[in-house]
């Protein structure tokens, strides 16, 4: 029998504030000054630039006032194209104090795909640093709009206007009545990865991301002290959540602004976070890497996990790692924001891990938060399904996205049934406690003859042997069975093991319709797509001719 699902979380709609992002954050700050004022709101890891919560404020509407006298007014969208997170922060709040929007995005794109960007915003100010610089020049003159450029980065660029002499503005004309309607006006257009094509803007209101920090208001943070790395760009909306949150429960935040692999565990010994936010590409390492046997990580007590599937096996080698950490996982999107959350309280303490309607082991995104409703449906007939039932998922929520920016017309809904289910595009099940298991996005699995067969499985078992660092399945076309599962493995520094060795271990533990009939080929490594997870288009390009 078909179910809705709905959180198990109690919350009152009624103590949803009804304001702005920057009317919330302020009014947060000013209850936590006395506490955190010589505290970082946010602190680049690789240059150690930062800003504190006890200057934040002064700053931001100072900024909010010199930009006020170039000309930005409610409405205005600030675009930026850099590696920089402190002064970005400070800039975005500065044009939400303004009524005004931001998009940020991926830093090596091409000039005319920035032009293209830049066009649907009607950007009139675009914020970039000296990696940046040029492509942008470029890019303003494909678009030929009129913006005003502002460097954000260290290094002096001639003839552009620095972030540091819009800080020491003296404040005086930054509007104090601007009127923002919270469920209207435009907070941000957030990129998405562009694995499907050229990135969308989703766009998001302030209301948006003020439901979904109301509900978190205290369920994230213990006290003061706490602080968290993570590392993600600054055009992410995962990073947009992280920086409101922060500042929201005057917490700091340690971004490592760009990722080296070889210098990650220095920043993290460096810092000693309290807790630690990963994607799967550097899990997946960190958990195979010797290096952490010799440090005491004792200081780390919480892993967050997101972004793409976790495989128990990859999870349950990281949490031998950081013994002392408890591991949290969550799912979620640009279009939805966060969707459901591992739960671990006194009152509602759910496993991390499950099996699946097949008898999988699957690490588990947790029960849905307040304000989420969601359905599964049928991959081929699309009839609604109940619990352990595999099938597409669908959601519905109070701080969902409008729809896709369209350049001169209404934003694009198409995404949205006619009751307003969003399509996740992602294949997940609930089990008989409500928890959600995500087992792969829709347009990544693929066929054997009649079987439907989920890379991530396969994937797992690979992971499991001891040489693998990390591991990739795809489906390769084949004229008799529709696909054969292909393998792509990237062995640790030093380590070795055969085709024949790794082929045999998926045909152990895997049904005949999941094991490698398309062979294992052995990589150096694999491409990221601009949100640093695997690129599985690329890969399919690179790696999956016809068989």
């Amino acid at each position: 029998m078909g179910e809705i699902f709905k959180s198990h979380i109690p919350y009152d709609e009624s103590k949803l504030p009804n304001c702005s992002i920057p009317d919330y954050l302020f009014k947060h700050l000013k209850q936590n000054l006395p506490y955190v004022a010589e505290k970082p709101w946010l602190l680049d890891a690789c240059t150690g630039k930062k800003v504190l919560f006890g200057e934040v404020e002064e700053r931001s509407r100072k900024v909010a006032s010199a930009l006020t006298r170039r000309g930005f007014a409610k409405g205005d969208v600030l675009y930026f194209v850099s590696y920089d997170i402190v002064d970005i922060g400070v800039l975005q709040l500065a044009v939400w104090l303004l009524g005004g929007a931001t998009r940020g995005s991926f830093q090596i794109e091409d000039p005319e795909e920035f032009a293209r960007q830049m066009q649907e915003v009607k950007c009139k100010f675009v914020a970039v640093d000296s990696h940046t610089v040029e492509a942008i020049k470029k890019a303003i003159n494909f678009a030929k709009i009129d913006c005003q450029i502002i460097n954000v980065g260290d290094e002096d660029l001639e003839d552009i206007i620095s972030f540091s002499e819009l800080a020491r503005d003296d404040g005086a004309a930054c509007p104090s009545d601007v009127k923002i309607d919270p469920d209207k006006d435009i907070l941000l257009f957030c990129n998405t990865s562009g694995s499907t094509g050229v990135p969308k803007g989703v766009i998001h209101t302030h209301k948006n991301f003020v439901n979904l920090l109301a509900f978190f208001e205290g369920k994230l943070v213990e006290s003061f002290e706490e602080s968290t790395m993570v590392s993600v760009s600054n055009f992410l909306i995962s990073t947009v959540m992280m920086m409101t949150t922060s500042f929201a429960s005057g917490t700091t935040i340690y971004f490592i602004s760009r990722y080296q692999k070889e210098e990650f565990l220095g920043h993290l010994l460096k810092y000693k976070p309290m807790k630690l936010f990963l994607y799967p590409y550097i899990m997946s390492w960190l958990a195979k890497c010797d290096e952490l046997e010799k440090h005491d990580f004792s200081f780390l007590k919480r892993v967050y996990l997101g972004g793409s599937v976790v495989d128990p096996t990859t999870l349950e080698l990281l949490e031998k790692k950081f013994p002392s950490a408890c591991c949290n996982n969550s799912y979620g999107s640009t279009e939805t924001l966060t969707l459901s959350a591992t739960v671990n309280s006194e009152k509602m303490k759910l496993p991390l891990y499950g099996t699946s309607p097949d008898g999988e082991r699957m690490v588990s995104s947790g029960v849905l938060i307040p304000f989420v409703e969601a359905k599964v449906t049928d991959l081929k007939n699309g009839e609604l399904l109940g619990r352990n039932q595999v099938g597409r998922l669908w959601v519905r929520s109070k701080h969902m996205a409008k729809g896709y920016l369209r350049k001169d017309k209404e934003p694009d809904v198409s995404c949205f049934d006619e009751e307003g289910w969003y399509n996740t595009g992602d294949v997940v099940f609930f089990d008989a406690l409500g928890q959600l298991f995500v087992r792969e996005r829709v347009s990544f699995t693929f066929k054997y003859y009649m079987h439907f067969v989920n890379p991530t499985e396969i994937e797992a078992v690979l992971q499991e042997h001891p040489a693998v660092e990390m591991a990739c399945v795809i489906g390769v076309p084949n004229n008799e069975t529709t696909n054969l599962a292909k393998g792509l493995v990237v062995l640790k520094e030093g380590k070795t093991a055969t085709e024949e060795e790794l082929l045999t271990l998926v045909s152990s533990k895997m049904p005949f319709y999941k094991h490698l009939h398309g062979g294992l080929q052995f990589v150096d490594s694999f491409p990221e797509n601009k949100t640093r997870k695997l690129d599985r288009l690329a890969i399919m390009k690179l790696y999956g001719a016809k068989l």
